[in-house]
């Protein structure tokens, strides 16, 4: 249902609300904060049907346009919407809300940039078609996103992609996990080593370098399995289970390997309790889930190629991996190894940013404050 904001509300500025996902996430935790510190703040959205306001401890507002379908409907209902509330200028959240907004002629805009172009599908398997809209849509966003505003990314990995595509000096600010009163967990390895992971199970989150380092692993002089019973659980739903299930089973480790697919909140934490060591060679914007690891009390192990790896390079809390999968074998081993150690109880955790501080600097570096 559409609502008029309050005066001088900020508008954060989302597309399609279809389920609550890590950009979800991060507006609700912004519009939180500014609540908190008397801030009037309201969502804008395409429609709502996730019903996010479900999501929120704050009274969340979403001003819903309801356009037809289509690229060119949605840029006429932004157009009329900014019209109408012309200032303070959007924070838009994500690629495809700042094109639009841009399209639509909203100018000195803000732009939260999960995600930049590289990081939506396999560059190499793109048709010529596909590289030219990109190319287009890559320049109508940099100029939007040089019309005055602030273009805001949580890592060194899409600043240098924003300064590529869009000619544009982006600013880090850097996303938190768990709320601060999360307390870390000691967790030691008995009787089975317990291996997770949560994502989407696409291309780029690597789950097939998992899974071949894992059966690589069991083929060595002495096998894992012979050190130590173990699994991997992965939760999250997406289109290469079948194939990667069948992977496992062509390697002998099938019965090791648990898809659970959509997980419930309380079924998510109770694989985060049971797990000694988070595996994410994702290529990524960000990586949330290794925060949230971390304050768990969970080791990690990810790829370069993942943004959050930018403060988590000098501790044994986190093993990362550069390069290609011919390293993955190696990293799994020292991850393991440090883990079914301990190397990492002794070690104080890196300093891991809280959603707080996230907020604060994306109001200041928006001039909301």
């Amino acid at each position: 249902m559409q609502t008029t904001p309050l005066a001088n509300s900020r508008p954060i500025l989302t597309g399609e609300i279809a389920q609550f996902g890590g950009g979800e996430r991060s507006i609700v935790a912004l519009s939180r904060w500014l609540y908190q510190h008397n801030v009037p703040n309201h969502l804008v959205a395409y429609n709502n049907r996730c019903n996010l306001a479900q999501y929120a401890t704050h009274p969340l507002q979403i001003v819903e346009l309801n356009p037809a379908p289509g690229v060119r409907n949605k840029v006429a209902a932004l157009r009329s919407y900014f019209r109408q509330y012309p200032t303070p200028k959007p924070l838009a959240s994500g690629y495809q809300p700042t094109l639009h907004a841009t399209l639509a002629g909203v100018r000195g805009l803000h732009s939260l940039m999960h995600d930049t172009p590289t990081l939506f599908s396999d560059f190499a398997v793109r048709t010529a078609k596909s590289k030219v809209r990109i190319a287009v849509s890559n320049r109508i966003v940099g100029h939007g996103l040089r019309s005055g505003g602030t273009t805001i990314v949580t890592s060194e990995y899409l600043r240098s992609e924003c300064r590529k595509d869009f000619n544009v000096d982006a600013k880090i600010a850097r996303m938190g996990g768990l709320p601060p009163a999360s307390v870390p967990r000691i967790r030691t390895v008995t009787n089975q080593l317990r291996l997770f992971s949560v994502s989407r199970i696409g291309p780029n989150k690597r789950v097939d370098w998992m899974i071949r380092g894992l059966a690589a692993l069991e083929r060595e002089a002495t096998p894992l399995s012979s050190r130590i019973d173990w699994r991997l659980d992965l939760a999250g739903q997406g289109p290469l289970i079948p194939a990667l299930t069948h992977m496992a089973q062509d390697l002998g480790i099938g019965s090791r390997i648990h898809f659970h697919g959509f997980v419930s909140d309380a079924e998510l934490e109770l694989l985060y309790v049971e797990a000694h060591l988070f595996l994410m060679p994702a290529i990524q914007g960000y990586g949330i889930p290794a925060i949230e690891s971390l304050q768990r009390g969970i080791p990690v192990l990810l790829h370069r190629d993942s943004g959050v790896s930018d403060i988590l390079l000098d501790t044994p809390w986190a093993t990362v991996l550069t390069g290609r999968e011919d390293r993955m074998n190696a990293a799994l081993s020292t991850a393991i190894d440090g883990v079914l150690e301990g190397k990492h109880h002794n070690v104080a955790q890196p300093h891991l940013p809280t959603e707080d501080e996230w907020a604060e600097r994306v109001a200041s570096l928006c001039h909301w404050l």
